[in-house]
Order: C-alpha cells, then structure tokens, then sequence
C-alpha cells in the first residue's frame, strides 16, 4: 500500500489526481479561503489527501513522508490560515 501511495505522489489514480495535483488544488483553496473567509472559522471535509496537502502547505511537512507514513486518524484537526502567507499557498497549524 505505501508503495502504491508513493508511485501516486505524481502519476494520478485512474480517472483521478496525483497528491502532487491535490497539494496544487489545495494551494487554489487556500487563496480563495484567505480573499473570501478572512477572520471566518471555516470547516472543511476532505479524505486523507487533503489532509497531507494542508499539512505539507501549512506546515512544510514533506509529501512523501507524510503518505508513507501510517494514517493516524483523529476526530479533527486545526490550521490556522495567515492571509499574507496564504498569498505564497503556506501557513500555520495549531
């Protein structure tokens, strides 16, 4: 399994998208987040995917590190999202 989610960092699933493709969807997120939501608490639902690619933008966290490591679920995380930093697609977690 961590194989297969290794070769997927840039050959997309079938009739889907590489982690790389994610972390760029997320990066357009984040931006649109940051000129829309500012000061807002926003609440978003996603899959592991999404959850690597908020961590790699928002704590610089390697990609392939983060999806070759074991999936440790929990009931929620918490980023907190700076306006000048969501500019570059980066910022802090809490």
């Amino acid at each position: 399994m961590t194989a297969e989610r290794l070769r997927r960092l840039e050959v997309p699933f079938p009739g889907g998208e590489s982690y790389r493709d994610v972390v760029e969807r997320t990066r357009s997120l984040l931006r649109d987040v940051a000129d829309r939501h500012d000061g807002h608490t926003v609440v978003l639902i996603g899959h592991s995917a999404n959850l690597w690619a908020l961590q790699h933008l928002l704590e610089g966290r390697g990609l392939a590190e983060l999806v070759a490591a074991p999936f440790a679920w929990q009931e929620g995380w918490t980023f907190r999202l700076d306006r000048g930093a969501a500019a570059q697609g980066t910022a802090s977690s809490t």
